[in-house]
């Protein structure tokens, strides 16, 4: 990866749910937590209560670090986010789709709300996420 290389982080939301705007806050920093968490390789140590071996790849570190973009879109359907996900896979990309418990908005039900996805070099996802309107 050069320096000169975009890296950035996709973030989905549905918005045929109409969740309230903080619903959909929560949900999107799930997915970004999710998304590093996952990226991180981490493991969590339940005697000493804290997180261990946590590991930074060259593009999740440039996006901490440099102010990278993280770009907020927008899907209607569960399928769009399922699509995203297989597409992200696809490419090697890694992506944290969240599926809410639904305890405060879906009357019980479990609902995909979003998905974040990266981060990850700019032009592979703007090939799977390039076309998506801007939340």
């Amino acid at each position: 990866m050069s320096k000169d290389t975009d890296i950035k982080m996709v973030i989905a939301v549905r918005r045929d749910l109409h969740m309230t705007r903080g619903k959909e806050i929560a949900q999107a920093c799930h997915a970004v937590v999710g998304v590093l968490l996952a990226k991180s390789g981490y493991s969590y140590d339940e005697s000493e209560n804290e997180l261990n071996h946590v590991r930074m790849d060259k593009n999740t570190l440039a996006w901490l670090e440099g102010g990278s973009a993280k770009i907020c879109v927008r899907v209607d359907s569960e399928h769009a986010l399922y699509d995203l996900e297989n597409k992200a896979g696809a490419a090697g990309i890694h992506s944290c789709l969240i599926v809410d418990d639904g305890l405060t908005m879906f009357h019980g039900v479990k609902t995909p709300t979003c998905i974040a996805l990266g981060p990850a070099e700019s032009g592979i996802l703007d090939g799977i996420t390039g076309g998506l309107p801007l939340y």
